[in-house]
């Protein structure tokens, strides 16, 4: 199986240039695609900071009141998981900090010893409280800050306690009345991933009919990237899912959450087949038979990935989509191919097909099946 690393380790200078361009370009999109993913939250997140800042500014009368904002803002965040016990944590660990601090302040100054105790003495104390993470990290990060900040610089006293109090209290509305729709997002992030593998599965079936070992190592760089696609995917359903069986009301959205998880498993594992798919075809790319056929089952393989990412993000039904699979998956017989290496390829593009069939609802077994058998010649 060393038959790759020479051929794959000789053009590595020659593709530096091409591989900066394919990364920057694919993370640029990326950019903008979470960029208007999270617009509102960073929005609802900033105008809230603004309004606590306003408050204890105007209202309370304080000076300097920059812990209303910070507090406003670490409570909510620019993500879409605001849970009102999350925010609840975020904001009695940010108020419990300032008020530790402050008092360890007054009564034994600042400097490095001092910092050293209030964290440990804050993040105790949280431990105590609730075993919540973020809860006892804020505690600890915001006593930090206050014992290590001059009073002069951002008031003193009760001031920067109460202005973290504010803060924390308007996060908690503003995730009340503006609850952030994970739902959306998570489809949004399906549609994406879907995207992703239907963009490489293009390029790889783009550079095998070209027998172009450049593009090749395009969809091969762009593949690799597109893992953080994945993992937020994936991550985002884990969280939504723990957040809606929180709320009764919600749990009736329990169903397409958990379609969207078992989804972003299989396209995850998609991905990983077509990068091993890219990456056969880069190494033997001069040798391959019948490249025009297996460039046809590949954008076949393009298109349904993209139609899967558009009934995700729609809530469509995926079922409509099998008969294209069904069709390629009759047409992956190896032996039905001319050479080695393009037989080796048809085998690995089987496993694709499969996950695939079984992102429209398929299960393992039954996508398996819908292959074309494989005469191996045995008896019997």
């Amino acid at each position: 199986m060393s038959s790759g690393p020479t051929r794959a380790e000789a053009p590595r200078r020659r593709f530096d240039v091409r591989r900066a361009r394919v990364l920057v370009t694919a993370r640029v999109a990326r950019g903008v695609r979470r960029l208007r993913a999270d617009a509102v939250g960073i929005l609802s997140a900033s105008v809230a900071a603004g309004i606590a800042y306003a408050v204890a500014l105007y209202a309370v009368g304080h000076d300097v009141p920059v812990f209303a904002a910070i507090a406003a803002w670490v409570c909510l965040g620019y993500g879409n998981d605001r849970r009102p016990r999350k925010v609840a944590e975020l904001a009695l660990g940010v108020t419990l900090g300032v008020a530790l601090g402050e008092v360890f302040a007054h009564l034994f100054g600042t400097g490095p010893v001092q910092i050293a105790v209030v964290l440990a003495l804050a993040v105790s104390v949280a431990r105590l409280i609730d075993g919540a993470q973020m809860l006892a990290m804020q505690a600890g990060v915001q006593a930090v800050v206050i014992v290590g900040f001059s009073t002069t610089l951002v008031g003193g006293g009760v001031g920067r306690w109460l202005d973290a109090l504010i803060g924390g209290a308007l996060a908690l509305l503003t995730a009340a009345l503006l609850p952030l729709d994970v739902r959306r997002r998570a489809r949004a992030l399906a549609a994406e991933g879907m995207g992703e593998l239907a963009i490489t599965a293009s390029d790889v079936a783009r550079g095998i009919r070209l027998g172009d070992p450049d593009v090749l190592n395009d969809a091969l760089v762009r593949a690799r990237g597109s893992q953080g696609v994945l993992d937020d995917w994936s991550s985002l359903v884990r969280d939504a899912l723990e957040a809606t069986r929180l709320t009764p009301t919600a749990l009736r959205h329990d169903d397409l959450l958990t379609r969207l998880q078992r989804g972003s498993t299989l396209c995850d594992r998609a991905m990983r087949n077509l990068r091993v798919i890219a990456r056969r075809s880069w190494t033997v790319s001069e040798n391959l038979r019948d490249r025009d056929r297996v460039a046809d089952i590949l954008e076949v393989t393009a298109r349904a990935s993209r139609d899967i990412g558009f009934a995700f993000e729609s809530n469509a039904d995926l079922i409509r989509l099998r008969p294209q699979l069904l069709a390629v998956a009759g047409e992956l017989d190896p032996q039905a191919f001319t050479g080695w290496q393009t037989q080796t390829l048809v085998v690995l593009l089987r496993s694709l097909v499969v996950d695939l069939l079984e992102l429209t609802g398929m299960t393992g077994s039954q996508a398996r099946e819908a292959l074309v058998e494989i005469d191996t010649g045995r008896p019997g």
